[in-house]
């Protein structure tokens, strides 16, 4: 190959696959258990290698073997005379006993796959039965196996979205962010009943121009009720109620800083693909922070919305 081509072969080189190649690496360096009964050895440090060889019950050949393959793939140093975890090596150490603490609970594992996949019982009832069903475990020491497992619920329609949302809104205790380019007058009324019990919203679009258009849509839809028209009046002049725009490139929502719906939009139309729910207190203190910026850049509209409302009243 010339030069010039194996610098492009080199840049074509996908990060991904380098990334393969190196988990391939680790793996095969703990591809038996004579690896893996040293890098186990090796979390207390191995001090002498003659008496681990005697310990572990494995000839000098093999030993050695795995011991320069496990130093290779960045698991084991030598470090303070003996062998130790490295950074990666300890890292490793803990997700190995993660998986080793979960194969012993497969049949339960087993059991929330299935659960996972049922249709007729919402988020919340699969979180109480997955914690019914783990509660005596410790697959994940210190952590809660619903914050790593989740649950995670997939949508694959719009309606599904919309009606897991609502679901969620409607018992909302505290507050709740929305971060979306789709307007849904059903999400609206949930946003108006939540607003009604003192749920403090905030509300980011990212087309400035549509939303007065859709404002009007919802006006005339709520004229022929005065009392729901009254409300919204009250509402959007409430501190409790607060709406910017921003340009961002899916929808998000977070609910009581418990619950999450993350959108993947089809990469070529930026329209609904699939929606994710999650039960994961982390990814909510994620996805607000990425919130919070983009309120920060974002542009106050609520005053625009109330001189629209005027305008009808």
């Amino acid at each position: 190959m010339l030069p010039f081509m194996q610098v492009a072969e080199v840049q074509r080189e996908n990060p991904q696959d380098k990334a393969f190649v190196e988990l391939k690496e680790l793996f095969s360096a703990a591809a038996s258990i004579d690896a893996i009964k040293i890098f186990y050895a090796a979390k207390d440090g191995i001090k002498s290698s003659t008496q681990a060889i005697r310990d572990l019950d494995l000839t000098q050949k093999k030993y050695y073997t795995h011991l320069k393959r496990l130093i290779d793939a960045g698991l084991v140093e030598r470090a303070d005379g003996a062998y130790r975890h490295t950074t990666l090596g300890k890292i490793g150490f803990k997700l190995s006993e993660a998986f080793t603490n979960a194969i012993s609970q497969k049949d339960r594992l087993d059991l929330i796959d299935r659960l996972t996949k049922a249709k007729n019982i919402t988020i919340d009832e699969t979180e109480e039965i997955m914690r019914a069903i783990l509660k005596d475990t410790n697959i994940v020491p210190g952590e809660r196996i619903t914050d790593i497992l989740g649950p995670v619920r997939m949508a694959d329609t719009w309606e599904k979205v919309v009606e897991d949302v609502i679901e969620y809104m409607d018992r909302a205790e505290k507050n709740v962010y929305i971060a979306t380019q789709y307007f849904d007058m059903r999400v609206v009324e949930a946003v108006v009943r939540a607003c009604e019990r003192g749920i403090k919203m905030y509300f980011l679009t990212n087309e400035k121009e549509n939303i007065i258009e859709r404002l009007h849509v919802v006006l005339r839809s709520l004229l022929i009720n005065p009392k729901s028209f009254k409300s919204l009046f009250s509402l959007l002049n409430s501190p409790d109620i607060n709406i910017r725009y921003r340009d961002f490139p899916y929808t998000f929502i977070i609910i009581d800083e418990k619950v999450a719906m993350v959108e993947v939009p089809k990469p070529y139309s930026r329209t609904f693909s699939l929606g994710f729910f999650f039960h994961n207190e982390r990814i909510c203190k994620k996805l607000i922070e990425s919130f919070n910026v983009l309120w920060e850049k974002g542009t106050d509209v609520k005053t625009v919305v109330s001189k629209s409302i005027k305008g009808f009243d």
